[in-house]
C-alpha cells in the first residue's frame, strides 16, 4: 500500500502553518511591509481556502442518496439552532448588545460538524 499526501493535508498544513505565524507577527507587534503583505496574502489564501473546502463539499454531496443528505442537513439545523440559542443565552447574561451578526460563529461551527468528512476526496476502492 502507497502512502500518498493528499492536497488537502498539504493545504491543512499550509493554512496551520501561516495562522502561527499570522499570531506570532500580531503578537509581536511586527509593523514591516513584508508582514503586511504576508497577513493580506494569509487573508486571501483564507478565503481560497474556504471555497476550496465548499467546493469538496459539494462535490462529494452529489455522490451521497438524498436519505444521507437529509440526514445531514437536519444535523445542520439542530447544531445551529442549539448553538444559536447558546450563543444568544450567554451574550443576554454577560453582556447587554445582542447583533445579528453573532451567528457567523454558530453558521460555521455547525456546518463544519455536519459535513466536515465530506472536505476531503475519497479514494475510490
Amino acid at each position: 500500500m502507497k502512502k500518498y499526501i493528499s492536497l488537502n493535508l498539504i493545504l491543512f498544513i499550509v493554512f496551520l502553518a501561516g495562522t502561527i505565524l499570522t499570531i506570532f507577527i500580531i503578537y509581536k507587534d511586527i509593523d514591516t511591509s513584508l508582514s503586511l503583505k504576508f497577513i493580506i496574502g494569509y487573508v486571501i489564501y483564507l478565503l481560497l481556502y474556504c471555497l476550496f473546502s465548499l467546493f469538496l463539499v459539494i462535490a462529494n454531496t452529489w455522490k451521497l442518496n438524498w436519505i444521507q443528505i437529509r440526514k445531514r442537513f437536519f444535523t445542520f439545523i439542530i447544531w445551529f439552532i442549539s448553538l444559536s440559542a447558546l450563543n444568544y443565552l450567554l451574550s443576554y447574561f454577560f453582556r447587554s448588545e445582542i447583533d445579528v451578526w453573532d451567528l457567523g460563529i454558530p453558521l460555521g461551527v455547525s456546518f463544519g460538524l455536519a459535513f466536515s468528512d465530506l472536505m476531503s476526496w475519497k479514494k475510490k476502492e
